[in-house]
């Protein structure tokens, strides 16, 4: 599906109830123009976060192109049963889509995406603040050669810009509420386990929560199984990749 930037900007936006018939539509059945439709309505979004890094229009195409890739995963992803708008599901994975892309098409080597913003903007410093930037024109050797550590290895991760931040901020709180939804289906005895097992700062031991519970350690661990077994798949349903889960 071909999108200019005016062609998304004209698309009207669908109502919640269109927006869910167009996903239940694409998923159950394989409907293309349902997910034609969807595409298109949200279409600005791949612009919006491709026309922030983008410095010529050959970067933009693939951007935007990754941007809608990253709509396409989200409509096969997408939740029903969650009290949630598909562009705030989808804001997750078009960014991500986005920022993958923005490094790999900008650079002769891989280099993390906030190292790459920052030296085209020159917000680093020190020796390598040259080195990243001329890495970014594909105007050094890939590896040192000899004695010391290549280019890529020499490379620095700077701090978030504000921008970034607010992005990846905005992003674990979509997360955290997924978590919390895939949480809920859970019994409470299965999710005091793993709220205390898996998800504290500091886990419990077995033997501490079998106790508290009144319950055998074997049974315990049986039903903390089980309940694992469970909560991926439902996060799984909702977005999560299965790396994020271990």
């Amino acid at each position: 599906m071909k999108s200019t930037l005016q062609a998304a900007l004209r698309e009207p936006l669908l109502t919640i109830d269109s927006e869910r018939d167009a996903i239940r539509r694409w998923q159950n059945e394989g409907d293309r123009h349902a997910l034609e439709l969807l595409l298109r309505s949200h279409a600005r979004q791949a612009w919006s976060q491709a026309l922030r890094y983008a410095d010529n229009p050959v970067d933009l195409d693939d951007l935007v192109a990754e941007g809608m890739i990253g709509l396409m995963r989200a409509a096969n992803s997408f939740d029903l049963k969650m009290n949630l708008r598909f562009s705030t599901y989808a804001a997750y994975w078009v960014m991500n889509g986005v920022f993958t892309a923005l490094a790999r098409i900008g650079t002769v080597i891989d280099m993390p995406v906030r190292t790459y913003l920052d030296a085209r903007m020159g917000r680093l410093s020190g020796d390598d603040a040259g080195l990243s930037y001329l890495a970014t024109q594909g105007a050094v050797p890939l590896d040192a050669g000899g004695e010391g550590l290549s280019l890529s290895e020499r490379l620095p991760c700077s701090s978030m810009t504000p921008a970034e931040a607010t992005e990846t901020r905005s992003a674990q709180a979509l997360l955290q509420r997924l978590l919390d939804q895939a949480l809920a289906s859970l019994d409470p005895t299965e999710k005091a386990i793993i709220l205390r097992r898996r998800l504290a700062a500091d886990p419990e031991t077995a033997e501490a929560v079998a106790a508290d519970l009144g319950m055998s350690v074997q049974r315990l661990r049986q039903g903390e199984t089980r309940a694992l077994t469970r909560l991926r798949r439902d996060l799984v349903a909702r977005g999560f990749s299965r790396a994020m889960l271990h």
